[in-house]
């Protein structure tokens, strides 16, 4: 297996000057900040040695935004059933069966790959948090994300115009399919710890990222 995953969309972007690379984790944010940086003047690059290569780990900063793991595998979830129009799969969660599957292999298309596997082997990486709900699904911080990204931005020289936003982008309540489904995933691993952990669990890896990654600070 390789040690890392591109999405197919901008999965690179690097700054004027290649001081710096965003690198995209899908649902983290991902289309809001290829807006940012192509705004900022940064380019679309599917070179990996700029992101895996020996020569270059080091001299270019990345950045990344990392998600909660089970937020986003609930959310990246629902995007992928409702890209299909899957909906019948909201019959699937009360059964066990469905969860012994998502122990065994939780990753269904590139919104569900792990957050870990798009790093891959990169360096000099700094990660940016993207917001999450509680279980209560409330967001506690909502402008938090916006306010790091723009630090982010300004950090380099660029500018932004969105530092006092707090709602979010591109949110699930935007699809009717997609929200009937992150609904009803929220609702269950509410009810059930054991579903929770499963999900829990399997995002170990991701997980650590938290603490093995240097977090931006403003």
């Amino acid at each position: 297996m390789a040690n890392f995953f591109r999405p197919r969309n901008y999965a690179v972007m690097t700054s004027p000057g290649l001081t710096h690379a965003w690198i995209n984790i899908p649902k983290n944010a991902s289309s809001f900040c290829h807006t940012v940086f192509t705004n900022n003047g940064w380019t679309m690059c599917h070179a990996d040695d700029l992101v895996d290569g020996i020569l270059l780990a080091h001299t270019i900063k990345k950045i990344v935004v990392l998600r909660d793991p089970v937020e986003r595998w609930i959310s990246g979830f629902a995007q992928c059933m409702a890209d299909h129009h899957t909906k019948d799969v909201l019959d699937l969660f009360d059964n066990p069966a469905f969860w012994h599957t998502v122990r065994i292999n939780p990753i269904f298309d590139d919104h569900t790959e792990y957050q870990h596997r798009f790093i891959g082997t990169a360096q000099n990486i700094t990660y940016i948090n993207m917001q999450s709900r509680n279980t209560d699904n409330v967001i506690s911080d909502p402008n938090r994300f916006y306010r790091d990204l723009t630090a982010f931005v300004r950090s380099f020289g660029g500018t932004s115009e969105f530092q006092y936003w707090q709602e979010l982008t591109n949110p699930a309540e935007n699809d009717l399919e997609k929200i009937t489904i992150y609904n009803k995933l929220r609702a269950i691993i509410k009810e059930n710890e054991d579903y929770y952990n499963i999900l829990k669990n399997v995002h170990s890896k991701d997980y650590e990222l938290f603490n093995t990654l240097q977090k931006f600070e403003t």
